[in-house]
């Protein structure tokens, strides 16, 4: 059996993206992980934010803009094979809307209660010292 991990990815998409343009970009990724046993637990939209530094897009666009100031944040939280999530970071470097994308290992409250190791679950930890 292949080993899942909870990953979050956060991308930065050109502030200019149209909604339709996200919105099916989020759905081929969805349909990537699902499709080869992952699950998707959320897609959050941090809206639009100034950039550290301003970020060059692969290519310019229409109006000849290739600098970005500000960019779209949106984060996919999902459980997939490592093989998965690196088709879903395919998908995204070949998606000229996108200026970055990081993948993490998420370190959230799912980790730690599916945890079967009980020396390293705290919740399992909790329970056994009330129990005591």
């Amino acid at each position: 059996a292949v080993k899942m991990v909870f990953y979050e990815c956060l991308m930065t998409a050109k502030n200019t993206t149209h909604y339709n343009a996200l919105t099916s970009l989020m759905k081929e990724i969805s349909l990537k992980i699902v499709q080869n046993g992952g699950i998707v637990r959320s897609i959050q939209n941090h809206g639009i934010r100034q950039l550290p530094h301003r970020f060059k897009a692969k290519y310019a666009d229409r109006e000849g803009n290739r600098y970005y100031e500000k960019g779209r944040f949106v984060s996919v939280f999902y459980d997939a094979n490592p093989n998965v999530m690196r088709q879903v970071e395919g998908i995204l470097n070949l998606n000229e809307e996108v200026l970055r994308n990081t993948h993490l290992r998420a370190r959230c409250k799912f980790m730690d209660i599916n945890n079967p190791r009980e020396n390293k679950n705290q919740y399992v930890q909790e329970v056994l010292r009330e129990e005591k």
